[in-house]
């Protein structure tokens, strides 16, 4: 049992999600969040060509396509400001367990 909890809590940090900035991100960086597609990602390019910087929630809204059921999906994984994109941590790779007891000695043959 404490071995399948262990296994849980070190799974957690793999998780994680990407964390995108909307006002500088790219149209491909925009599509990799969860939740954006190819269309709402073009919506947003397209309203900060023709607005400006979006700096919150409540001006995500206004973009087409921006519902409140839309942002509260994607909420987790935009930002307004910081670095384009975020990739989420990678896990930490294991080391293999040696064991030595498991492994058979070597067998040797008899000259004759």
């Amino acid at each position: 049992m404490k071995k399948i909890l262990l296994a849980i809590f070190a799974a957690l940090p793999a998780l994680a999600l990407a964390t995108v900035n909307v006002n500088s991100a790219q149209q491909s960086e925009l599509e990799r969040t969860k939740g954006l597609d190819k269309v709402k990602a073009k919506s947003i390019i397209e309203w900060r060509a023709a607005n400006g910087s979006i700096d919150n929630f409540t001006e995500l809204k206004l973009v087409p396509g921006f519902t409140d059921e839309v942002i509260a999906r994607v909420k987790q994984d935009l930002a307004f400001e910081g670095d384009p994109y975020v990739p989420p941590p990678k896990p930490a790779k294991k080391k293999p367990a040696t064991n030595t007891a498991a492994t058979p000695a070597p067998r040797v043959q008899a000259s004759r």
